[in-house]
């Protein structure tokens, strides 16, 4: 599939410290990043077999490999791209955009994404970027769903956290169920769950407990629907922030949306880069039981 990345990049070392993007280190930024890029990198065309008979290195997953190309949203002037890896300088381009604020950058990857509608692409994903995709059917099981639900509904995929040692938990989903009233505030009209069959079982679809994800991946037909709707890049930032905002309420205004019950959802899934989530655990949120 031709597919087009649009990943929300910014980097503020003046900023309040509540992130990571405002921080004065840049490094977790330029290693989360890095390897945000290399992930997509790796579902892509360069994939390879090594024919030991003929000692040659030859295609390889032809059938599930894709075209992507990757675009860094920024604001022009607070992001790590100078700072990369020299390795990764042909693997994105840079779209410099006008946001009033470095937060309000995922409304203009919507827009960005948006003007490219006829340049034909099979899926159009935005993503913020800290975001690693590490299943290599991704982009195959979204398009899937699509044909199955149809283009009133999107399929988003479950946050995680991983680990670089054992530990007291080793994949950690960091977007559980939120309060019932703030969920209704932004959902009042859950869609029934349903199941689809799979090989070896079936897997399960419900409307989120949690409708965030920073991540969407649309075909070129929703992404036209949404781009037509009253509210299409109304600026609305009243869910938690307008980061979480842009990647949330848009979608939420104009489809049906699902994700894997949580007994299943490492069947659509992206690592959220670092521990934020994780430290939480024993200070703020009690451990598992």
């Amino acid at each position: 599939m031709r597919i087009l990345v649009a990943i929300v990049h910014f980097w503020d070392p003046h900023g309040d410290g509540n992130h990571q993007s405002l921080r004065p280190d840049p490094q977790p930024r330029i290693r989360a990043l890095q390897e945000q890029l290399l992930g997509l990198r790796r579902i892509g065309p360069l994939q390879g077999l090594l024919n030991i008979a003929a000692l040659q290195v030859q295609n390889a997953n032809q059938a599930v490999r894709h075209a992507i190309d990757v675009k860094l949203i920024t604001d022009g002037e607070h992001h790590v791209l100078d700072r990369l890896d020299p390795a990764y300088a042909g693997v994105f381009e840079q779209i410099n955009t006008g946001p009033p604020t470095g937060r309000h950058l995922g409304f203009e990857a919507q827009k960005y994404l948006a003007s490219q509608l006829e340049a034909g692409y099979d899926l159009y994903a935005y993503m913020e970027d800290d975001l690693i995709i590490h299943d290599p059917l991704f982009f195959q099981k979204i398009a899937w769903f699509a044909q199955v639900k149809g283009p009133e509904a999107v399929l988003l995929p479950h946050r995680m956290e991983l680990w670089h040692e054992p530990g007291f938990i080793d994949r950690f989903y960091i977007d559980g169920p939120i309060d019932t009233a703030v969920l209704r505030d932004v959902i009042p009209d859950p869609q029934p769950s349903m199941a689809a069959a799979i090989p070896g079982g079936e897997v399960q679809f419900e409307s989120p407990l949690n409708p965030h994800a920073g991540c969407f991946v649309l075909t070129q037909a929703q992404l036209e629907h949404w781009s037509r709707q009253p509210h299409w890049q109304d600026g609305d930032c009243s869910y938690v922030s307008p980061l979480e905002s842009a990647a949330t309420l848009g979608l939420v205004k104009t489809f049906q949306l699902y994700k894997t019950s949580y007994s299943q959802a490492s069947w659509l899934e992206l690592q959220h880069w670092g521990q934020n989530f994780r430290c939480l655990i024993g200070r703020n949120v009690a451990p598992m039981e």
